[in-house]
């Protein structure tokens, strides 16, 4: 491909300029606040921006990038992308304005070979300097130098007005000219112009101030280049295509969707969406390739929100069935040279949009359901919306777009199809006004928040801490300063493990004589490893020769649990798939925590199978080594990296045999057989697409075990005597039943007439509530007219039980069982109640129940 060759050319071209090439970064930056996905070449070079010596001074990189800000303009213009890759180089305090310019002009014209006629400058309008070299040095004529002011040739774009505060500068850019007949065909039509016919290839950014609070400039000790060119535009510039989608990188994945194409939209529309798909696979494909998962959060939204869009897109092409999932091949074979590894993934890639196609495209043909429910309540008393309930209506048919992915449109046929007239104009000033809040927090999501270079490390002025703790436990050494009011000494060496990249740092002791501080933490500030902890006995001064020890015990425990999450990664990747990634860790002294991507909770079995290959892994009795080497050859090895960490150009690489081989800087066994045994034990969600597993080895999963058999003894037993009550309380029902029915003949017989009124009253010695109940129904059923009172106590409580109940015939005579109880519970120490047909009554006064019958009695009577 023509566009591999052109990345290429850029990168060797600099090189000969003495520029280091420095590897793309990842999609989603590490320790970086500022942005929600990388936007630029820029970003990975923040900390030598600010001065830190990374050992060069000059780079260049082909940086892959995602900026979602210009979405809605994806596939309707020639050269708006999601993703995209970006060719820069920089210089850190070293070459300025001058060489930034003559290398650039010297790329396009003599490298690639570009028509001079063809290319025009744009510089700031108070750029002078910029403005002498383009003219007198480079030769270009004063009329394609075009001045431009602070939104457009500034950067970042009106930050002198604006903010944010920090490093920023003019910058000058260099446009291809397609030519008089492409665009407004004006005769003064510049750069300046938006018409189509000159598109930016290439911006040189000139970082020569800082912005104070108070908005002024002040210039900078070092000065620093910043330049990006988009690979697309060039591409396009290159193969001589005005559109970027018309170039070797996406016309293979354009031809194949328009291939499945069976709807039939006007070509100016049809092109817009085949290209927004286009566009869009790209950057689905490299978000879940650096690890972010569709969600409703944060990156996973993003790529979510773009995946529904691509649906939407491909449904109005006709294309009504999973499609998305199927372009991931193409990708990785147009993508294939820069990222030769994504075809191994390419598989899971797609098993993660397939699930993700599926699922939405569930909520489209069940949208009548999601709307009905979302604006039910809105619509259940009217036909016709008022003004007001338009706009909410509006309201409702974005959330349910920005939540569930409804398109307005299908909200609109809902109401249309159930006959509900809106206000046009006030349901549409809804919609849109939730939408331009949205875009705006979005904007603000993927925009730069507080300085521009808002990544600080404390600066001690301390020299590097030399770790010695791979090798040894203990090591003699000489302190270099106490910090904190004496809970924190920093030493010229040592064998501390410094928290960092999940692992928790080592404990252990300073020692010098009879003087001894205890270390309870180990924590970095930069390269300088801080002993954090208290004096136990004695003092110290800077200038002391100490022993540092560690706890060696706890470090093995601490060894166990890391190696163990470098097996269980291993395991997870065989059992689920190699789309599993690490997210995060915790490596702790009795546990560890293992955060991954994966698009569901396993199952029972998942993780039986998952423990029992990792125990397996255990038994091989594998060595793990541990050897340095650069980061390329490192991961041209297979070696796996934690998408969130950043890497130097030399990695420490951990290996266990054929089973597992991770870039990694933590403290490690000699061999797996030391871990004894892994065990899970809980499996969990962090949030969509990640999942978490807890566990435990050696003798935590011994005593783990034993925990859990002791606990399955006792339900075990607890359940025995469950079943045994059970037993018992049928076998006590079966002996009451067989009383009740011996019971209800004899109290009928011994029933009482009273005012005309049948009275079946007794006391029933060892009945509770409910078997009183069944006993009335009983009698209640044979009786064919009469009221029965019933009742019963229980000593050991002290409590008494009575119920009344009255046949229907009683009813229209004015008797109420309720009425009843009421009249007598009083007596009985309590109150009751219930229908006129069945009542009872509780109370702590089981001695009174006959009195309550009595009463009873006369109350009838009456």
């Amino acid at each position: 491909m023509q566009v591999d060759s052109l990345r290429e050319k850029f990168l060797a071209f600099f090189k000969s300029k003495k520029h280091k090439i420095v590897e793309s970064d990842s999609l989603v930056p590490k320790d970086d606040p500022t942005v929600l996905f990388t936007p630029a070449g820029m970003n990975q070079f923040k900390k030598e921006f600010l001065g830190f010596d990374s050992g060069f001074k000059r780079a260049a990189t082909s940086q892959r990038c995602l900026r979602t800000d210009d979405l809605d303009k994806v596939g309707k213009t020639n050269s708006h992308h999601t993703f995209f890759e970006m060719l820069g180089n920089f210089s850190f305090g070293d070459y300025f304005k001058d060489e930034a310019i003559s290398w650039a002009w010297e790329f396009l014209t003599k490298e690639l070979k570009i028509e001079e006629a063809k290319l025009w400058i744009s510089v700031y309008q108070d750029d002078a300097e910029a403005y002498k070299i383009w003219k007198d040095k480079i030769g270009i004529p004063v009329k394609k130098i075009i001045k431009l002011g602070d939104k457009d040739n500034f950067w970042p774009a009106e930050a002198k007005t604006k903010g944010p505060n920090g490093p920023c500068g003019p910058c000058s850019e260099i446009f291809y000219d397609f030519g008089a007949d492409i665009g407004c065909g004006k005769p003064d039509c510049s750069p300046a112009c938006d018409c189509g016919r000159f598109v930016e290839i290439w911006n040189l950014v000139f970082t020569q101030f800082n912005r104070k609070e108070d908005g002024s400039l002040e210039p900078l000790p070092n000065k620093n280049i910043d330049t990006g060119m988009g690979l697309e535009r060039l591409a396009s510039v290159m193969e001589g295509k005005q559109s970027n989608f018309e170039t070797d990188l996406f016309v293979p994945i354009v031809k194949e969707i328009e291939k499945h194409i069976t709807a039939n939209p006007a070509k100016k529309r049809r092109d817009e969406l085949v290209y927004a798909v286009a566009d869009h696979i790209r950057a689905v494909v490299f978000c879940i390739y650096d690890g972010v998962l569709p969600s409703n959060e944060s990156r996973g939204y993003v790529v979510r929100k773009v995946i529904r869009k691509s649906v939407e897109h491909l449904r109005s092409l006709g294309i009504k069935k999973q499609f998305l999932n199927k372009l991931v091949p193409l990708v990785a074979q147009v993508m294939h040279t820069p990222y030769p590894d994504l075809k191994e993934k390419q598989e899971d890639i797609a098993l993660v949009i397939l699930n993700e196609e599926k699922n939405f495209i569930n909520i489209l043909d069940s949208s009548d359901q999601f709307v009905k429910k979302a604006i039910s309540e809105l619509v259940k008393n009217t036909t016709n919306l008022s003004v007001d309930d338009s706009q909410k209506a509006g309201e409702i048919a974005f959330s349910l777009y920005d939540t569930y992915g409804v398109p307005l449109q299908l909200t609109k046929d809902w109401l249309d199809v159930k006959g509900i007239k809106i206000n046009q104009e006030e349901f549409d000033r809804g919609f849109s006004r939730e939408m331009e809040q949205q875009k705006q927090r979005s904007k603000a999501q993927s925009a730069m928040k507080g300085d521009v270079f808002d990544a600080k490390v404390p600066d001690l002025k301390l020299k590097d801490t030399k770790f010695t703790g791979y090798k040894e436990n203990s090591v003699k050494a000489e302190i270099l300063a106490i910090l904190k009011d004496g809970k924190e000494i920093v030493l010229d060496q040592t064998p501390f493990y410094a928290e960092s990249g999940g692992q928790v740092g080592d404990t252990g002791k300073l020692v010098n004589g009879k003087n001894v501080f205890a270390v309870l933490d180990t924590q970095k500030a930069g390269n300088v490893i801080l002993h954090i902890g208290k004096v136990i006995s004695g003092s110290f001064k800077k200038g002391d020769k100490v022993v540092a020890e560690i706890n060696t015990e706890r470090r093995l425990n601490i060894a166990r649990n890391h190696t163990a999450t470098h097996i269980l990664q291993a395991a997870l990747r065989k059992v689920l798939g190699t789309h599993v990634q690490q997210q995060g860790s915790l490596v702790a002294e009795d546990k560890f925590r293992f955060d991954f991507t994966h698009f569901k909770g396993l199952s029972k079995e998942e993780i039986a199978r998952v423990e029992e290959v990792a125990n397996e892994y255990v038994y091989k009795h594998q060595a793990v080594s541990c050897k340095e080497m650069p980061l390329k050859e490192a991961k041209q090895a297979g070696a796996l990296a934690f998408f969130e960490e950043k890497y130097g150009e030399c990695v420490r690489v951990v290996s266990i045999g054929d089973i597992s081989k991770e870039l990694c800087g933590g403290t490690h066994l000699d061999n797996v057989s030391n871990i004894g045994l892994i065990k899970i034990t809980s499996e969990s969600s962090v949030a969509s697409g990640i999942r978490r597993i807890e566990g435990v080895t050696a003798g935590f999963a011994e005593q783990f075990i034993q925990d859990e058999q002791k606990k399955a003894a006792e339900e075990a037993k607890r359940m025995e005597n469950l079943k045994e009550l059970k037993k018992q309380e049928k076998k006590r029902s079966i002996e009451i039943n067989i009383c009740l029915q011996d019971a209800a003949p004899r109290l009928i017989s011994n029933a009482v007439r009273i005012n005309a009124v049948n009275l079946v009253a007794s006391l029933e010695p060892g009945l509770d509530m409910h078997s009183l109940r069944l006993l009335a129904d009983k009698v209640k059923a044979e009786l064919k007219q009469g009221v029965i009172a019933l009742g019963s106590q229980d000593n050991e409580q002290k409590r008494a039980y009575l119920v009344i109940a009255v046949t229907q015939d009683l009813l229209s005579k004015g008797l109420d069982a309720g009425a009843l109880i009421r009249r007598v519970a009083p007596l009985i120490g309590g109150s009751g109640g219930g229908r006129p047909d069945f009542a009872q009554a509780g109370g702590t006064k089981p001695e009174n129940l006959a009195q309550a019958i009595e009463e009873l009695r006369k109350v009838i009577n009456i």
